[in-house]
């Protein structure tokens, strides 16, 4: 049964009960409380005091082409590879099983039995070098005592737009009500750094990607300036953010402070010998585990940025870049402990259905 004849049953049943409890009410007090008409109302309720059914009667005319065999049919061959669309999946089973049904037909069917038609998410393509890295690692977490995860500090960066730059979301409208969506060509954005761990955030670091802050620090292979993060800048991102930063919530918490490790992707920048030796120098339990590549979706911090990213285009409309800093600071500032707490202690069970998944993807 499709939703909206589920709804539409519920509203009639609403409708007269409440006459029943409160016959003294109108049809129309009855109606703004459910949110219908009056004379929805005084047409049901009416019916019932009758003692008719509430549902809708079978009618007379052509029974619906597609019966329950069919539509499972339908539905089984919306699941196919090779059927991207509805035409397809009506040219599928004109094909294969003999059954001819309009585009509009195999529509309503899949939208009946709750399915959309969505784009697939995009994701870097994983080897298998790739996938036994990932499993190695997850085995090498889950050999670690459970509380091990509350010592190291999650660091990544990120880069926020002041406009929304994804596809416009579809909506229900006549063919000359379409309306359009403004949308920059080229939308300012801010590059920041952050750390995440069980006892708090570190403070911001802006970087070389924010619209108007160029770098400082010349690649010396080209003999320009860099365009985007190079070691130099990252060296300072440890300096100033993540090495104090690290000290100063371990110690607040009283715990680790002397074992605290620091977690970085593979980048390049980071993962230079000047860098890797002032980890090893300056951070008490030196470098994590070697992060397996292509894996944002092992890293707590991810789920962290696609949070931020939410409630900053929800809650806030800055207009410049100031003010996008000035979001994104206020936003991390509101991040909730417990949401830390969940994000820390759910890594094993992350890293468990990793191995379970043999490596592949997962979706946490």
């Amino acid at each position: 049964m499709a939703k909206g004849i589920v709804a539409l049953q519920k509203l009639r049943e609403q409708a007269a009960t409440l006459k029943k409890y409160h016959p003294d009410w109108s049809f129309n007090k009855i109606g703004k409380k459910i949110g219908c008409r009056h004379s929805f109302v005084s047409r049901w309720v009416r019916r019932d005091q009758a003692c008719e059914p509430l549902h809708d009667q079978s009618r007379s005319g052509r029974p619906p082409k597609a019966d329950a065999a069919a539509q499972e049919h339908i539905v089984m061959a919306a699941q196919l590879p090779e059927c991207r669309t509805a035409a397809d999946v009506a040219a599928k089973l004109q094909q294969d099983q003999h059954l001819s049904f309009s585009v509009t037909t195999v529509k309503r069917v899949l939208r009946q039995h709750g399915l959309q038609h969505l784009s697939p998410v995009a994701r870097p393509m994983l080897t298998d070098s790739h996938k036994l890295a990932r499993v190695k690692f997850a085995k090498a977490v889950l050999r670690r005592d459970k509380t091990s995860k509350r010592r190291w500090l999650n660091t990544d960066s990120k880069i926020f737009h002041l406009h929304k730059m994804g596809r416009p979301l579809r909506r229900w409208c006549s063919p000359g009500a379409r309306g359009t969506v403004p949308r920059p060509k080229h939308s300012i954005a801010a590059h920041v750094y952050m750390g995440i761990c069980y006892w708090g955030v570190t403070k911001l670091m802006f970087v070389t990607g924010t619209h108007k802050q160029v770098s400082k620090f010349v690649n010396p292979k080209s003999k320009r300036l860099y365009a985007g993060v190079g070691s130099s800048e990252y060296s300072e991102v440890l300096s100033q953010t993540f090495v104090p930063e690290g000290n100063r919530l371990f110690q607040q918490a009283g715990q680790w402070a002397d074992k605290w490790q620091l977690q970085q992707d593979n980048a390049k920048p980071h993962k230079t010998a000047t860098n890797m030796a002032y980890i090893a120098e300056n951070v008490p339990g030196g470098h994590f585990l070697t992060w397996p590549a292509c894996s944002p979706d092992m890293s707590p911090i991810e789920n962290m940025w696609a949070w931020m990213e939410g409630k900053l285009h929800k809650e806030y409309q800055p207009k410049n870049v100031e003010e996008l800093k000035d979001s994104l600071e206020q936003i991390r500032q509101s991040i909730p402990a417990s949401m830390l707490h969940n994000m820390f202690d759910g890594f094993q069970a992350r890293m468990q259905r990793v191995v379970d998944l043999d490596g592949e993807y997962i979706n946490m």
